[in-house]
């Protein structure tokens, strides 16, 4: 039976564990994740770019140099002929200076370089010296004498070039490097816009969840449209079910529990009733005839305390009546509420006369069940004694109202007012346990306008099963 109250207990400290408790957000887990993956990715796509365009530059000045190392070597006239050997072998150096991945130079035995018949070229892209350091193949020359016998003429180098050749790696990596940045913002987003979609269908579950912790186990978790997702939901409703199964059966039990305290409350009046009563009026009629035979005897001091004990007994049979009153709990068994508070109403009437004390409500009320019936009768009772005992009023009002899923009870009156705001009595305490034992409330006596008010609301189980 305490099993939801339990639950109850512990959901209500769920917002202080997860305030103490300030774990990762999903968003930025899936964010950071997924930036570093695609980081990683990148890094090495660029890594891999790189090897392969520096193997591609090696091979290629490496295959250009020995071709035209090769060409050079055919092509130079041979030193026993007689023509202008200077003239061949500067055509042949600008030929190879024209080529691609080359670079070709021609100097006289001073050592001081020809001009070269070379057609205009345009410049190479400029490349950041960092991506060329990065690719840049270790440099071949190779050093051709050009000679006519006997006489050394000059010299004819030839060296790699590989600048065109690294502009066009660079080119392709300036193309590549943006598409995989690309990629990556758009892979970024696709993960963070999966992620918020996951996050709203788990928020659905968690408003859920609030609304159980909030006591409205109604309610159930709508299906996400995620597989992975649809056990959970499940679990949720599951539970939800499981709750509000045992949410009404510990408001029957207690119920139930209040119906046997009432039946209780009743055969201990009429044990009283029945045994002590007739037992005072027996005692009270002996005394009486004791003190009539003392008056006889004219004996002053035992007729004074005879009289003594006759006035006691007649304050123990009027207590006892007033625990009979008390314990008792309607004098109409089986009627509605309306007419049991209306029977009620008039025994406070015929008590205190000069006060107005009336009761309003509809005639078509819902039916609180006998527990609630038996709560609200309380209520009514001890809040009417209430204020006749302690606020002098001249009206009280007892207003019986519908509402959703439920009665309401209101007990009003013009008198003084409650008492300064302190320790709740046994009587408060009371009426506000049976309403929290029937799942209703209890507002404890308030001033408004003039007036002091307090109110007993109590669901019906007939009106929850009717509103939509």
């Amino acid at each position: 039976m305490e099993a939801t109250s339990h639950i109850t207990a512990a959901a209500k400290n769920v917002p202080a564990r997860r305030a103490a408790s300030h774990g990762v957000s999903l968003r930025l887990l899936a964010l950071g994740g997924s930036a570093l993956a695609w980081l990683a990715m990148v890094a090495i796509v660029a890594s891999v770019l790189i090897l392969n365009a520096r193997g591609s530059v090696r091979d290629e000045t490496g295959s250009a140099f020995r071709l035209a190392n090769a060409f050079a070597t055919l092509h130079l006239p041979t030193a026993f002929e007689r023509r202008d050997i200077m003239a061949e072998a500067a055509r042949i150096a600008a030929e190879i200076e024209a080529q691609r991945h080359l670079s070709a130079e021609l100097r006289d035995a001073r050592g001081q370089p020809l001009a070269l018949a070379l057609p205009p070229l345009l410049p190479p892209e400029r490349v950041p010296e960092w991506f060329a350091a990065l690719i840049r193949p270790e440099p071949l020359r190779e050093m051709i004498p050009v000679a006519q016998y006997p006489n050394v003429l000059g010299v004819l180098e030839i060296r790699t070039d590989p600048r065109d050749e690294i502009a066009e790696a660079w080119e392709n990596f300036r193309l590549i490097l943006p598409l995989l940045a690309a990629m990556a913002l758009a892979a970024i987003g696709v993960t963070m816009a999966i992620t918020g979609l996951v996050l709203r269908r788990l928020g659905l579950l968690g408003a859920a969840l609030d609304r159980m912790r909030a006591g409205d186990l109604d309610q159930r978790a709508p299906q996400t449209g995620l597989a992975e997702l649809a056990t959970l939901t499940d679990g949720v409703n599951a539970l939800a079910a499981h709750l509000a199964g045992e949410r009404a059966e510990n408001r029957r039990l207690q119920g139930r529990m209040l119906t046997l305290a009432e039946a209780e409350r009743a055969r201990i009046a009429s044990d009283l009733h029945d045994g002590i009563g007739p037992q005072l009026f027996a005692l009270q009629a002996a005394v009486g005839q004791a003190g009539r035979a003392a008056g006889t005897a004219r004996d002053p001091a035992l007729a004074e305390a005879l009289s003594a004990v006759s006035r006691h007994a007649q304050a123990i049979r009027q207590s006892a009546r007033a625990a009979i009153d008390d314990l008792r709990l309607a004098p109409t068994e089986g009627a509605s509420l309306a007419e049991m508070l209306q029977e009620l109403l008039i025994e406070f009437a015929e008590i205190e006369p000069g006060i107005d004390i009336a009761l309003d409500g509809p005639a078509d009320l819902p039916e609180p069940g006998e527990a609630g019936r038996i709560a609200l009768y309380r209520f009514v009772r001890e809040s009417v004694l209430n204020a006749l005992r302690h606020a002098a009023p001249g009206t009280i009002r007892v207003q019986l109202a519908r509402e959703a899923g439920g009665i309401a009870a209101r007990v009003s009156d013009d008198g003084d007012g409650p008492a300064a705001a302190g320790r709740a009595g046994l009587g408060q305490t009371g009426m506000r346990d049976r309403a929290s034992a029937l799942g209703g409330s209890y507002l404890p006596p308030r001033r408004e306008g003039g007036w002091t008010l307090t109110e007993c609301h109590l669901p019906c189980p007939a009106e929850q099963g009717a509103a939509p």
